[in-house]
């Protein structure tokens, strides 16, 4: 997004002279740096020396800041009718431990020039998804019978995770919330973490799982399960 702020300008407003605009070039998965290419485009056939302010943070919902990521100063000479890239990479070694629970990352670069009045904002919110997890029922689930299910998680991080809490929830499957932790998983290591639910009304219910770890919060993921009437 660009936002346009203008203070009566004397001299020509850079607004009129330049457009930019955030692309995202990487997957949005934690665990994997974060870049994106800040796409500045020249509107007038002069040359301009632009000064780029860019920074990044972890953010609310809300867009409340919480943690700076990134911040740094850049100068790029763009040609008339013509535009520039400049590479911004967050790395996961940087915001790794820094993110909120909403995985967003807001990331600004305030556009100037000494030639031109105002500034030229363009921002953009990057929202990184959680690593995926598995929910498999080991046998047909059965009216008022306990029923064994597996959540499987394979570690896609580079790290080992430790603190590993499963929260399953599901009206027809648990009458009340029940929560499983289990050990560290190392890169690339596959865990089974093995829950027990007594459906207690037939028909078709959800399972509704929540997992969280040491490196990530709250991945969400849920499991289609059928019960029938009767024995």
């Amino acid at each position: 997004m660009t936002e346009k702020i203008i203070h009566s300008c004397k001299s020509p407003c850079i607004h009129e002279e330049l457009a930019g605009e955030f692309k995202l070039v990487s997957a949005r998965e934690i665990g994997k740096d974060v870049i994106l290419n800040l796409s500045l485009t020249n509107l007038t056939t002069e040359a301009k020396l632009v000064n780029v302010d860019i920074r990044a943070a972890s953010v609310l919902y809300t867009k409340k800041e919480i943690n700076e990521l990134l911040k740094e100063h850049q100068k790029v000479c763009i040609e008339g009718c013509e535009g520039a890239e400049i590479p911004v990479v967050i790395t996961y070694a940087i915001y790794e431990n820094l993110l909120t629970a909403d995985n967003s990352i807001e990331v600004t670069a305030a556009c100037s020039s000494e030639s031109y009045d105002g500034v030229l904002i363009v921002d953009t919110n990057v929202v990184l998804d959680n690593p995926k997890f598995e929910i498999k029922l080991k046998k047909k689930a059965r009216l008022n019978k306990p029923t064994e299910v597996d959540v499987v998680f394979t570690n896609p991080l580079k790290k080992e995770v430790s603190n590993i809490v499963v929260t399953a929830e599901g009206s027809g499957l648990l009458r009340d919330p029940i929560t499983v932790k289990a050990d560290s998983v190392k890169p690339n290591e596959t865990i089974r973490i093995p829950m027990t639910i007594q459906p207690y009304k037939a028909g078709n219910k959800y399972l509704l799982v929540d997992l969280s770890t040491s490196g990530f919060q709250n991945a969400k993921g849920f499991l289609d399960i059928e019960v029938p009437d009767g024995e």
